[in-house]
Order: C-alpha cells, then sequence, then structure tokens
C-alpha cells in the first residue's frame, strides 16, 4: 500500500487533496502532519470520510521543528510528499519571522529530510509536490498582462518570498538528485471550508456566506473593480495531483514550476469582485452582498492578473460558483462555523 504525506493535511487544500487521494486508489494510505488537530474539514465529508477514516494517520507536529519532520520521515516512510504546509499571506505578513521560519525554514526542513530518508535507505529521490503562488511575481508584472512561465518574480509579501525561494530551493535539490521537485503555482483558491486566512479569502466568503442557512449578508473589504485570478478547488486537485503523476519524462528537465490558470469571465478575463457578486446574485437573487474598502487589504489582495494556459469553458465564472454550492462543505454537512 502506498503511503502519502501531505503536510498542512489539516488545512483547506490538503483536506481535500487526502479525500482525492484516498476515494481514487483504495491501496493508498494519508499521513497528515499539521500543527492543528482539527479534523473538521476531513469530517463534514461525513459518509465519504468514515469509508476511508481508516486508511487516514494525523501527526501532530511543527514544520518549524527538524526532529519532528525527520521522525515523520522515519516512522512513517512515505513513497511521495505533498508539501502544503505553510503560513498564509496574512499570517505571514502579521508576523513575517514566524512566515520566515514557517514557508521557508519548514521547507528545507522538509526538503533535507526528504534527502536524508532516500540517501540512508538507498532509494530514488523521492517526489515532493509543492504549490507555489500568484504572489511570487509582486508587483513587477503590469496588471492584465499574462505571465509566462519564466517571467520574473519580484514578490512584495512574505509569503510570496517565500514560494520563490522554496522554488529555487527544491530545484537545487533536483539538480542535486536529492528529491524529485514538482511545482505549481496557484491563483487564490476557493471552495467550501477554505477558512478565514489570506488576503483574498473574500473570493470565498462572498459566495459561502450568503447561501448558508440562515443566509448571512457578506461585506468585501475591497472595489468592485478589483480583479482576481481564482481557481476552484477541484481544478487545483486536478493540477497538483496531475502534476505528481506525471512520468518523469515527460517534464521539461529545466522546468520544475508550472503557472496554472484560473477561471475566466466571458470576455476572457480574471473575474472582478463584482463579477463574483453578479455570479452568486444569479442562482440566489436574495444575496446580499456589499463593498467598503479596507486600503491595507485592498493594497495586499490585490494580485496581478497573469495566466499561462487558455482556460476552456468548463472554467467560466458561474459554473465554477455553482459548483461550488452544489458540492458544499461536504455531504450532510454544515458550512463551517467560524
Amino acid at each position: 500500500m502506498a503511503t502519502i504525506l501531505i503536510t498542512g493535511g489539516t488545512g483547506f487544500i490538503g483536506s481535500n487533496l487526502a479525500m482525492r487521494l484516498l476515494e481514487r486508489d483504495k491501496d493508498t494510505k494519508v499521513v497528515l502532519f499539521d500543527r492543528s488537530p482539527d479534523l473538521s474539514r476531513l469530517t463534514g465529508f461525513d459518509s465519504r470520510y468514515e469509508a476511508v477514516k481508516d486508511r487516514i494517520t494525523f501527526v501532530q507536529g511543527d514544520l518549524t521543528i527538524l526532529p519532528h519532520v525527520l521522525a515523520l520521515f522515519d516512522a512513517h516512510t512515505p513513497d511521495s510528499v505533498f508539501h502544503l504546509g505553510a503560513l498564509l499571506s496574512a499570517g505571514a505578513e502579521t508576523n513575517p519571522t514566524m512566515g520566515f521560519q514557517t514557508d521557508t525554514v519548514g521547507s528545507w526542513h522538509v526538503f533535507e529530510a526528504a534527502r536524508l530518508y532516500c540517501q540512508h535507505a538507498g532509494s530514488d529521490p523521492i517526489r515532493v509536490i509543492f504549490p507555489s503562488t500568484i504572489a511570487s511575481f509582486g508587483s513587477f508584472i503590469a496588471p492584465g498582462a499574462l505571465v509566462n512561465n519564466e517571467a520574473i518574480q519580484m514578490p512584495t509579501t512574505m509569503y510570496g518570498v517565500s514560494k520563490v525561494s522554496v522554488e529555487r530551493l527544491g530545484e537545487y535539490y533536483t539538480r542535486k538528485g536529492w528529491i524529485d521537485f514538482r511545482a505549481v503555482r496557484f491563483p487564490s483558491v476557493i471552495g467550501a471550508s477554505r477558512g478565514p486566512g489570506g488576503t483574498t479569502v473574500y473570493s470565498t466568503l462572498m459566495i459561502q456566506e450568503p447561501f448558508r442557512t440562515p443566509s448571512r449578508p457578506y461585506i468585501a473589504y475591497v472595489a468592485p473593480d478589483t480583479r482576481l485570478d481564482i481557481i476552484y478547488i477541484s481544478e487545483a486537485l486536478d493540477a497538483i495531483v496531475g502534476l505528481h503523476d506525471a512520468a518523469g519524462n515527460s517534464l521539461k528537465p529545466e522546468r520544475r514550476v508550472y503557472n496554472i490558470a484560473g477561471i475566466r469571465t466571458d470576455d476572457g478575463q480574471a473575474p472582478t469582485a463584482l463579477d463574483i457578486k453578479n455570479a452568486v446574485v444569479a442562482l440566489k437573487p436574495d444575496a446580499v452582498i456589499d463593498f467598503q474598502v479596507d486600503p491595507v487589504l485592498q493594497k495586499t489582495s490585490v494580485s496581478n492578473l497573469w495566466s499561462c494556459l487558455e482556460p476552456d469553458a468548463s472554467h467560466r465564472l458561474l459554473v465554477r460558483v455553482q459548483r461550488m454550492i452544489l458540492d458544499g462543505p461536504g455531504p450532510g454537512a454544515s458550512w463551517p462555523t467560524w
């Protein structure tokens, strides 16, 4: 039975990824490593969680503590790693020291543990999959510009700086033959149970809050014309799992990191906050969504529009909002209560 390690395993993407991996292959088990023991994002899948829970192991630990990470590899001998653990953008800006320790040093701990584990076992380099971010490009790219994979990265936040550092470190470890590093650069990921973290969370809450029972009004902290590249969680998982599964000889040797395109409106643009509101109102006419700009959050949440792929019709905004509402937080579960 294959063992897959997911750092940040109880988080938004980690929990959804665990369910995807477990449901697609009954011969897979997952080890979830996280500081938070809150499994509610997983238990919210109700009967689906019950069907796979015997193949889930949770380990509470801290990426910033190297012995925790070394012990994780020694005890659970993973076959591959999805390194999702991180302090998100808002938290890393509030506490940049913790952001650096968790996001940069913690990633080095994962890479070192993987290197030592494989060298001691005499095995091939382990596959380590990493989610980078649109924030890695910073303000160097003009708003509205398409960004190719090798565009210059000049991040302006600790979160973005850490992501770029880890990209380069992963490439270095791969050139050395120590790990098989692969990464995607995501737009802002939306979906049920995302939680309040991150500077772009309004993009999820504008959809989620009106569909609670009872419905809640939501005031977005950005201007209506604020554009944001977003991607729905299921498409994000398609990208990261697909990259994990790809044969090594199908990847360009010099390219370990890939831009991932987001949702588009009918004119081919990334949606504005008003576009998101209109998509919600089309499905729920009594939804109450207003705008009240917070200058600090507005500045830190604006991401430059970029894309390396041309999304097809299935990625259109209204279709993805419909799917998010239909998917909900998990069968038989309520929307998260935070």
